[in-house]
């Protein structure tokens, strides 16, 4: 498989952007009027809601003309090296990648942003093109426009989640500094900061929220874990001899197991496939899972067949 080339952010195709004829031309292969057009229209993304356990979350995707835009910027930023802190939007980096970075008796704590998205303003957007890009202002200006929805970061976006990192890496460096000068790991996944070693104390973690506070942004959902304890790090178990899928995911795999039999032919069907994918996903984490998942693309490649 070819590995994707990586470059430093100032070898960007985007650096120093100083022109928006260029910028339509060079990087969207498109005509500046089309990018002004769309900047300039209301109506860039479709907004709709789904149900994530007790919480209602609003999601925000770009139509097919901006997520084509959209998916250019992802290329770009994609191909920017990364610091080895950050374990989302890196290939070969995962939630898996950022549990195992914490396997070991020592203490832990983390926290996150709350709404993470929706608090990546703006101003932040265009601060990451002007001043970290060197974009020109109004290159600058049309980038950001052509990025946000309602003034923020969109939750539904294929650029959001790199965009939305980039946009609030001068804080995630700081507490990258700030752990390092204590001795401590520090892993970012989307916006879940794990902290952990003798120092990830709780006094350590009041730093850390000084320092969120200080950017502008909230925290919560924080929690201490003693070094001898079991954690939870990105819906992963993590104690000092590895990683482990959480019981209630596993209990959830056995439930599912149960419902295989009912209901008709289609319902069956998308039952294997949805077991399917939760065991390839578990097994991940703990390979002997990975055994049921020969027997589960047989019942798939039958139940498929019983259809035809």
């Amino acid at each position: 498989m070819k590995v994707r080339k990586t470059y430093p952010l100032h070898q960007s195709p985007l650096y120093r952007m100083q022109s928006r004829k260029r910028l339509a031309a060079e990087i969207f292969n498109a005509d500046i009027d089309l990018l002004e057009r769309i900047a300039g229209h209301g109506d860039n993304f479709r907004v709709f809601h789904i149900i994530q356990g007790e919480k209602r979350r609003q999601v925000e995707t770009p139509k097919p003309i901006l997520e084509r835009l959209h998916r250019r910027l992802f290329v770009l930023f994609e191909r920017i090296e990364k610091p080895a802190y950050l374990q989302s939007g890196v290939k070969g980096r995962s939630y898996i990648t950022n549990a195992q970075e914490h396997v070991g008796a020592v203490p832990l704590v983390k926290l996150d942003i709350k709404k993470f998205y929706p608090s990546v303003d703006a101003a932040r957007v265009y601060r990451f093109f002007h001043e970290v890009m060197r974009c020109s202002p109004d290159v600058s200006g049309l980038l950001t426009k052509l990025c946000i929805y309602d003034s923020h970061v969109p939750t539904g976006s294929c650029v959001s989640q790199l965009l939305a990192y980039f946009a609030t890496r001068p804080m995630f460096d700081e507490l990258s500094a700030l752990a390092e000068s204590r001795g401590v790991k520090f892993t970012l996944y989307v916006d879940d900061m794990t902290f952990s070693g003798r120092s990830a104390t709780p006094a350590f973690l009041w730093d850390v929220k000084k320092v969120v506070h200080s950017h502008g942004l909230q925290y919560h959902k924080d929690r201490i874990y003693a070094a001898d304890s079991q954690k939870v790090v990105t819906g992963v178990l993590v104690s000092a001899q590895g990683i482990a899928v959480l019981p209630s995911k596993e209990f959830g795999i056995w439930l599912q197991s149960r419902n295989l039999g009912s209901g008709d032919l289609a319902e069956r069907r998308a039952a294997i496939e949805s077991l399917l994918g939760s065991v390839i996903a578990a097994g991940q984490i703990e390979k002997r899972l990975l055994s049921r998942v020969r027997g589960l693309r047989i019942l798939h490649a039958d139940a498929l067949r019983s259809a035809g």
